[in-house]
């Protein structure tokens, strides 16, 4: 058990220095998740897209009085875009490691939850929250234990009828290697808990050719992105359901 603890520990470490390297430039260039950026913006454009199209295809439209949490929420930019869907901001909560990012997201929208701390450790009741998400927050944990332990508190703390949305890299990046994807079969792993009823499908033109294709031409890399042959990342949509907790998923 202490081992497990120290390799935990040392995890976390990694990976708060790894996104401070981030934050400095060091991993990634200057303006790359600008919206003013056509590949960035083809890139918002297509989760926003296909966010929507999973909570409409589950009956998740009337947002006014889900509880919502998100992992690894950074400044919060994701759970603000859930207000113009009709959440509601006291109903909304964001935990990251860095008090920085939760600092920032304090200040950008006091009126939702902002917490500091590790996922592997929520501080909040089982069956709390109608959805809980996270985006390309498993790809940046190497350990696989931790991840397990991450995936088992998001589901722990999802209300029965509730969901799980995760989006992240399908595939390892050889150019960074602080990050691992995360296949469906993986994500189908995580998750095997009973009840657990999975959507899962590929979106996101691959970054590289994105930022080649998308300031030349949009209708050309939506096309692309539309063909989902040159796709990298998944958005998966995993459903507690009650009614199916004997059944296999």
């Amino acid at each position: 058990m202490l081992n497990q603890l120290d390799d935990t520990q040392r995890e976390l470490a990694r990976i708060t220095e790894e996104y401070h390297r981030r934050a400095a430039g060091q991993r990634v260039p200057p303006g790359a998740y600008s919206l003013f950026n056509d590949a960035a913006l083809l890139h918002v454009h297509g989760i926003e897209r296909a966010l929507l199209d999973l909570l409409r295809r589950h009956h998740l439209t009337d947002l006014a009085e889900t509880t919502v949490l998100d992992i690894g929420c950074g400044s919060g930019s994701q759970l603000r875009r859930l207000l113009d869907y009709g959440a509601m901001p006291e109903h909304l909560t964001g935990i990251d490691l860095l008090p920085e990012r939760i600092e920032r997201a304090r200040h950008l929208n006091p009126a939702m939850q902002w917490v500091r701390g590790s996922a592997h450790e929520l501080p909040f009741a089982d069956a709390h929250f109608d959805l809980v998400t996270t985006y390309t927050m498993f790809s940046s944990i190497l350990d696989e234990p931790l991840r397990r332990r991450i995936a088992a508190e998001m589901w722990r703390v999802l209300k029965p009828g509730g969901m799980v949305i995760v989006y992240d890299f399908a595939f390892d990046n050889p150019r960074n290697p602080a990050v691992r994807g995360i296949t469906r079969r993986h994500i189908r792993s995580l998750f095997a808990q009973p009840g657990a009823q999975f959507d899962i499908r590929r979106l996101t033109l691959a970054p590289p050719l994105a930022r080649r294709v998308a300031p030349r031409s949009r209708l050309l890399a939506l096309a692309l992105a539309d063909l989902k042959l040159l796709n990298t990342h998944l958005l998966a949509g995993i459903t507690h359901s009650p009614s199916n907790a004997n059944r296999p998923s």
